[in-house]
């Protein structure tokens, strides 16, 4: 996928991201909402490129995919937690656990290293490199 401009995204790959149509574009402030019951969402300012995408998505999605507890009944938040990683699994073409979410979410999350989260794409998803990283 490509991104034509920060404002419009191919809907294939959007939609893999939540499964839901609420994934089909920009709203006015920008911002690409991924799942409206849960608020995941993410700006499109600085998205250029599908490298840029996807350190969104590590960034901006790992917590979702394995700490959010947005609903009252722990088999609701895990079956959502497992839908977001799935989702993220299919956009990058990875594998990740619960387990490895966690790991880019504590070491990537909230682009805190966004540095990192572009080396980490480049390799190609080398978890090895992130686990190399010391938490402070």
């Amino acid at each position: 996928f490509l991104l034509q401009n920060t404002r419009t995204l191919h809907s294939g790959h959007a939609l893999a991201v939540c499964g839901s149509v609420d994934a089909l574009g920009a709203n006015d402030n920008n911002e690409l909402i991924l799942v409206t019951k849960t608020n995941l969402y993410f700006r499109l300012d600085d998205v250029y490129n599908e490298l840029d995408f996807k350190c969104k998505i590590l960034e901006w999605c790992s917590r979702d995919a394995c700490k959010t507890q947005p609903y009252g009944q722990q088999w609701r938040n895990n079956k959502y937690n497992d839908h977001i990683r799935r989702n993220i699994n299919i956009i990058l073409d990875t594998d990740f656990s619960k387990d490895d979410m966690l790991q880019i979410y504590t070491r990537l999350g909230n682009s805190c290293h966004h540095d990192l989260t572009v080396k980490f794409i480049e390799s190609n998803y080398k978890l090895d490199l992130l686990k190399s990283i010391p938490l402070y």
